[in-house]
C-alpha cells in the first residue's frame, strides 16, 4: 500500500467518524436572560422597512425600502418557568420549536457589509470549483471511452476531482461558520439565539476522499500490470 493510499484511507475513516458524531450529538449551554424589550409579536412593518403616505384624495400609498434577508438556525432559550411556544387552531394545540428562520434587516441599519462579502466570495469560489470539477470529469470520461483506465492520467484526474470536492465542502463549511459567527455577535433575537449548524452536503467530502482512494488503487493496478508485462 503506497503512502498516499494510507493517508487518504485514514482521512476517510476520521471524517466519517466526525460526521457521525457531530450529527448525533448536540451541545448547547444557552440560558434565559429576560429584558424589558425582549418580545416577538405580529406587528406592522416599521418605517425603515416600509413607509405609508396618504395622498390628497385619501388613498394610501405604501413604499417598501430595500432590506437584506438571511436564513439562520436558531434555538429557543431554556426558560426557568418551563413556558413553551404553543399553537392552538381548530381545537388542537401543539408546541412549536423554531429551528430555522429568515430574518430581514433594512439596508439603512446595516453597519457592515462583511456578511455580503463573505457570502458573495463564497458563491464565486464555489462556482469556479464546480467548473473545474466538471472539466476534470469530462477529461476522465474521454479517457475511459478510449479504454484507458489503469493509466497515470486517469488516476490524476480522479485525485484532482476528489481534492476539489473535499475543498468545496471545507470551504462552504468555513463560509457558513464565519457568517453565522458574525450574526451571533451582532444580531439579537427575542427568546432565541442564533446557532451554527453544519448543513453542508457531507457527500462532497466523502465522495472526494473516495475518489482520492480510488486514484491510488488505479496507480497500484497500473504498477501491477506493468510488472506482469515485464514478467511475460
Amino acid at each position: 500500500m503506497n503512502k498516499k493510499l494510507k493517508i487518504y484511507s485514514t482521512l476517510f475513516v476520521v471524517v466519517l467518524i466526525v460526521l457521525v458524531f457531530t450529527s448525533t450529538f448536540n451541545y448547547s449551554s444557552m440560558g434565559w436572560s429576560p429584558a424589558p424589550d425582549n418580545k416577538m409579536e405580529f406587528a406592522e412593518l416599521p418605517a425603515d422597512y416600509m413607509t405609508r403616505d396618504t395622498l390628497a384624495d385619501g388613498e394610501t400609498v405604501s413604499t417598501g425600502h430595500p432590506y437584506y434577508t438571511y436564513e439562520v438556525n436558531v434555538k429557543s432559550w431554556s426558560r426557568p418557568d418551563h413556558k413553551v411556544l404553543l399553537s392552538t387552531a381548530q381545537g388542537q394545540t401543539y408546541t412549536v420549536d423554531m429551528q430555522k428562520i429568515k430574518i430581514g434587516m433594512p439596508v439603512s441599519r446595516v453597519e457592515s457589509n462583511i456578511p455580503m462579502y463573505i457570502i458573495g466570495s463564497g458563491a464565486v469560489v464555489s462556482l469556479i470549483v464546480c467548473f473545474l470539477i466538471l472539466y476534470m470529469v469530462l477529461k476522465l470520461i474521454m479517457k475511459i471511452r478510449r479504454g484507458e483506465i489503469f493509466v497515470t492520467k486517469v488516476a490524476k484526474y480522479l485525485e484532482i476531482t476528489g481534492i476539489l470536492l473535499s475543498f468545496l465542502y471545507l470551504y462552504t463549511l468555513a463560509i457558513s461558520y464565519l457568517t453565522t459567527q458574525y450574526f451571533i455577535s451582532y444580531i439579537h433575537l427575542a427568546d432565541h439565539s442564533i446557532v451554527f449548524k453544519n448543513e453542508c452536503n457531507s457527500m462532497y467530502i466523502l465522495t472526494g476522499l473516495g475518489l482520492m482512494i480510488i486514484s491510488q488503487i488505479i496507480l497500484m493496478g497500473k504498477d501491477l500490470k506493468e510488472e506482469q508485462e515485464l514478467t511475460i
